[in-house]
């Protein structure tokens, strides 16, 4: 990884939704200042997309809550500038990734208007979606902003928010549940009993969010289950066309067979000084795979699914783990400042887990996504592509500290220094970004490092790939070949990372076939492949969940408990996986620092 202007570029039309006093009066066609053009009602157009207009010495308090939403980008959208008026008026606001298409530069339909045309598994995808987001706008202050029904759009499987609507009112989770109401009688049949019952309580009872989320989460694992889908996987790495090392890792390289089933996918893109961005790169990957093979296996052998904030805390923790190792090697090698080697980090995982219905046992499969860095993760279908992560960089760190906008910052010089790695610092100032994509449809999932990311090269070429993946016109690995090459020749610069997860969903009757044990799921390890330290990071306690038949569940999902043991296992898992890799690794670090130049880590 290189520190240099190589994140400038722009895509080549930026559309834009304008809202304050008055904008909702201009006609089409009209200009505004010297770069904007209005083309529809309050959608505006940037005539001067090279040059990112400069953040205002000063902005409406309305500004604020989409700086601190930053991290949010893949349902908020983020200011692209203040446009003041004479006057005393109030300045309009100009919005960036707002829902808008931007072939036809038109706003992107209702969640309402698209309800009722969906699957069960996206119409409880949607409100999962608003459900997380409501806890996340609410310290914001802005929750109302999912009440509107005008203001929530979609496209795809993700929800949108066209703009944040301030509360008037602390709004509650009745309010929620009544915006919810007018979709029961159009829900799909298969969930409208059971997601009746949930709103139901949620409007006439004290229901606690904790319990929404286990009784949302229920019904989506469920229906998840008539998706169930077939995953491929293929990697690849190149030092580039100028580099003389390699500082970027994958799992895997080459492409992975469909049985067993792949369930793993790494990216890192190391950072430090002499040749030691590689060997921090190669170590993560390394070390990664034996912990997320142990979580998989005790996921599969579980006759309850582990509860989503488990699954993460136990992704957490085995990334934990691993930056500890390298920064023990930091410690022991005496590398300090910019000699300090670290790397990012993207993986997808895919969990099995198997819920009890009253109509016997299923098997789900769960697609997580984990992030550090500037490495990135994509959900790429032939309508369209999605970044799904969000960059640790400056440029993120001051518009959430509300001193600057996005859109100013991202395209500068210095806007790339990343402000967290794996392995430059102990694992307690380290935040793992982990998520849950639920996949309804087909697809590619691209985790790639910034050598192919910079210059929007994934957003300007997306189309011309997927098509021939999801059409079996190419293999994966060819795939893979081809975004390297795209890499070298369009960027150049860097080293590239490339791993690609073809999803394909396969229609079937979930309660079909015979309950299944624990021991039948398709997992990728068995215990006696578990290393010490992952039994000791996974194993404990079972959480008791009562069944979907207990009558004492109103909403007929299981009342999970999450368990408080993993917080003493996984503490133990990190010292005794720290120990246990911090001797080994000693030998093959004994080169004596450098000079060199990585990326600054704030």
């Amino acid at each position: 990884m290189t520190v240099s202007a190589e994140r400038v570029g722009t895509q080549t039309r930026v559309c834009l939704w304008a809202i304050g006093p008055g904008t909702d009066a201009l006609t089409v066609g009209d200009t505004v200042g010297d770069r904007y053009e209005v083309i529809a009602p309050q959608i505006w157009k940037d005539r001067q997309p090279a040059t990112p207009p400069a953040t205002p010495d000063t902005w409406p308090a309305a500004v604020r809550p989409y700086l601190q939403a930053h991290r949010q980008r893949v349902h908020v959208p983020g200011v692209y500038d203040v446009v003041p008026q004479p006057g005393k008026k109030a300045p309009w606001i100009l919005l960036e990734n707002a829902p808008i298409n931007p072939r036809s530069g038109e706003l992107l339909p209702t969640l309402a208007e698209q309800w009722s045309t969906v699957s069960a598994v996206r119409q409880l995808s949607w409100l999962w979606q608003i459900w997380q987001l409501w806890q996340e706008l609410q310290p914001l202050n802005v929750a109302s902003s999912l009440l509107n029904a005008e203001n929530v759009r979609v496209e795809g499987w993700r929800v949108r928010v066209l703009q944040l609507l301030p509360d008037t009112d602390p709004p509650t989770l009745k309010a929620l549940g009544d915006s919810w109401m007018p979709m029961i009688d159009s829900a799909q049949a298969a969930i409208a009993a059971s997601l009746t019952s949930v709103v139901q309580s949620m409007t006439t009872s004290d229901l606690a969010p904790e319990q929404l989320s286990v009784d949302l989460n229920y019904l989506l694992l469920r229906e998840s289950a008539t998706h169930r889908p077939r995953f491929s996987v293929a990697g690849g790495t190149h030092p580039g066309p100028t580099q003389a090392r390699n500082e970027d890792a994958c799992y895997p390289v080459g492409e992975q067979p469909e049985i067993p089933t792949p369930r793993i996918a790494i990216v890192c893109d190391g950072v430090g000084g002499h040749e030691a961005g590689e060997v921090a790169s190669q170590i993560v990957v390394r070390s990664l795979q034996p912990q997320l093979q142990g979580l998989l296996a005790e996921c599969g052998r579980e006759e309850i699914a582990v509860p989503l904030q488990v699954v993460a805390q136990q992704i957490e923790a085995a990334i934990r783990v691993v930056n500890d190792l390298v920064n023990s090697q930091n410690d022991l090698q005496g590398r300090s400042e910019r000699q300090r080697m670290g790397t990012t980090l993207v993986l997808a995982l895919v969990v099995p887990q198997r819920i009890k219905t009253p109509q016997g046992w299923i098997q789900v499969e769960e697609l997580y996504i984990a992030q550090v860095g500037d490495s990135r993760a994509y959900w790429i279908t032939p309508d369209y592509c999605h970044q799904l992560t969000v960059d640790d960089d400056l440029a993120g760190r001051e518009t959430r500290a509300g001193r600057a906008f996005y859109s100013d910052l991202r395209d500068r010089p210095e806007a790339s220094s990343l402000t967290q790695a794996i392995g430059t610092r102990p694992s307690h100032y380290l935040t793992p970004h982990v998520q849950r994509l639920t996949v309804d449809e087909e697809g590619g999932l691209l985790l790639c490092t910034d050598g192919l990311s910079d210059h929007y090269q994934v957003e300007n070429a997306w189309a011309n790939y997927i098509g021939l993946i999801t059409k079996d016109i190419i293999s994966l690995q060819s795939a893979v070949d081809s975004w390297v090459e795209l890499a070298n020749q369009k960027n150049g610069h860097d080293n590239v990372a490339v791993a690609l997860m073809h999803v394909k969903p396969l229609l079937q009757n979930a309660f079909g076939a015979p309950p299944e044990t624990p021991d039948a799921a398709d997992d990728t390890a068995t215990e006696a492949d578990l290393t010490d330290a992952s039994k000791a990071l996974l194993y404990g306690e079972e959480a008791a969940v009562p069944s979907a038949d207990d009558p004492a569940n109103s909403s007929g999902a299981p009342k999970a408990v999450v368990p408080h043991w993993w917080l003493a296992i996984v503490a133990f898992g990190i010292l005794f996986f720290a120990g246990l890799f911090g001797w080994w690794i000693a030998g093959q670090l004994s080169a004596p620092p450098a000079e060199g130049e990585i990326e600054s880590v704030e």
